[in-house]
């Protein structure tokens, strides 16, 4: 399966505040061969649906990316970093050496698709700084949703919808019917601990290989899964990962800027047609799951 990049995925937005600092929203898909919006590879909506049949997409798109209709996420940490703080070595390891943390929890639960929330706030506010990276600590485990639309041979819809059942890597069956008796989406839940491919030996690093980080529109994107003790202890196999850390680095020449003057900072997140990943055989849809993210950052 192509979404083995699984990393997390956005959703519409989220306003969370961290002493000066106010969170709004993160996420995107990253990687130099990134998935295409469903919207561009099938064509825009018509009244919720795409009016291309299964016929007509064919074996053209494997997959593609849509908005997903919940993505709940679990934030334990954010932060602000002048160096990279995934450390070089074998394992590669988590330091804060480098960087100002903004906010901590014991766990704030957020369903991106659908609500707002406010996290702990910060005390006192980061140092005036030039900051090339950003950090968000998650549980590894996400909640989703969604369901796809497309016309059928004769003029009719058959609908996709997310079911409970699913496979490690996200990888969620999905049932089509008919206009009359449509499915209804259901929940899942996905567990992202390994980035390795399928069938392939353990890793809690991505990128797996350089080009795979770079992100929609620019700057960089790595991660690394944990263990959820207090120092973050690289996990070694998939069933010691339980946290997920996600690294951002900014575009080049544009960090995020930290000056007396400042008075705030809005990370922005969205999942508008980009947070769920849709796999297609012969033109039906047949798996969903999370994708990757990014910030974007203005102060203020």
């Amino acid at each position: 399966m192509k979404l083995k990049q699984n990393l997390l995925k956005t959703i519409n937005s989220i306003a969370v505040g961290f002493g000066l600092i106010g969170l709004t929203t993160f996420i995107d898909v990253a990687k130099a061969e990134a998935p295409p919006k469903c919207t561009a590879a099938i064509g825009e909506k018509v009244d919720g649906k795409y009016t291309k049949t299964a016929a007509q997409i064919g074996n053209s798109m494997d997959y593609c990316t849509e908005t997903p209709e919940r993505f709940e996420i679990t934030i334990y940490e954010l932060g602000l970093c002048t160096a990279q703080p995934i450390q070089t070595g074998t394992p590669k390891t988590f330091s804060r050496k480098d960087c100002v943390v903004t906010m901590t929890s014991t766990g704030n639960t957020a369903d991106l698709a659908n609500s707002t929330v406010d996290l702990p706030s910060m005390s006192g506010r980061p140092p005036s700084n030039t900051y090339n990276y950003a950090y968000i600590i998650l549980k590894n485990t996400f909640g989703l949703r969604g369901s796809v639309t497309i016309e059928n041979a004769q003029g009719g819809d058959v609908k996709y919808c997310s079911m409970t059942n699913q496979n490690v890597h996200g990888s969620n069956s999905t049932s089509g019917t008919t206009e009359g008796n449509f499915c209804t989406a259901e929940n899942h839940t996905e567990i992202l601990n390994n980035f390795s491919d399928i069938g392939g030996s353990f890793s809690a690093y991505f990128p797996l290989e350089e080009e795979d980080g770079v992100m929609d529109g620019g700057g960089k994107v790595s991660a690394l899964l944990t263990a959820a003790d207090t120092d973050l202890t690289t996990a070694n196999q998939a069933s010691e990962a339980k946290r997920l850390i996600g690294v951002f680095e900014t575009n080049s020449g544009s960090p995020v800027k930290i000056t007396d003057s400042t008075n705030g900072l809005e990370m922005q997140l969205t999942v508008t047609d980009i947070g769920y990943g849709i796999t297609f055989t012969n033109g039906e849809a047949v798996f969903f799951g999370s994708m990757l993210f990014k910030p974007v950052f203005t102060t203020f």
